[in-house]
């Protein structure tokens, strides 16, 4: 019967674990509003101001994108999330440049990370690169 007890005891003490095991998943969420900068370093280390509004359901995310100052990339964005690994494209300005692949991770609660820019088919006819980039964001 003692034994039983004990199982018991282990039972509801496992089960306490893994609620606060699931909560501190939560706090790890991409979910909010990120405020950073981002750097473009094909163009001489032009620097924005940017803020990301994301919306997390199980791995994947989406939201807003803003880039302010020098750089273009604002707009929708969709990705996902594998453990403190962020994936998201957002769209570019469709006549220039498209496909812009943010890629982080996050330690600390920050987000560091790369990103690449295409160009549109015809922006790279006439002479447009692939750029190359650094960010880094926090939660407000």
């Amino acid at each position: 019967m003692n034994g039983i007890l004990t199982m018991k005891a282990l039972f509801k003490t496992g089960g306490l674990l893994a609620v606060a095991c699931i909560l501190s998943a939560c706090s790890d969420s991409a979910e909010g509003v990120w405020l950073g900068e981002c750097c473009n370093d094909t163009i001489g280390g032009s620097k924005s101001a940017l803020k990301a509004t994301m919306k997390q359901t199980g791995d994947k995310v989406e939201g807003v994108l803003m880039l302010q100052d020098d750089l273009y990339g604002s707009g929708h964005f969709v990705g996902y999330i594998n453990g403190k690994d962020l994936t998201i494209r957002s769209e570019g300005d469709t006549q220039t440049f498209v496909n812009i692949t943010w890629t982080g991770k996050m330690k600390d609660g920050v987000y560091k990370g790369t990103y690449r820019v295409e160009p549109t088919p015809s922006a790279a006819l006439l002479g447009k690169k692939v750029q190359m980039g650094t960010f880094i964001m926090r939660r407000q």
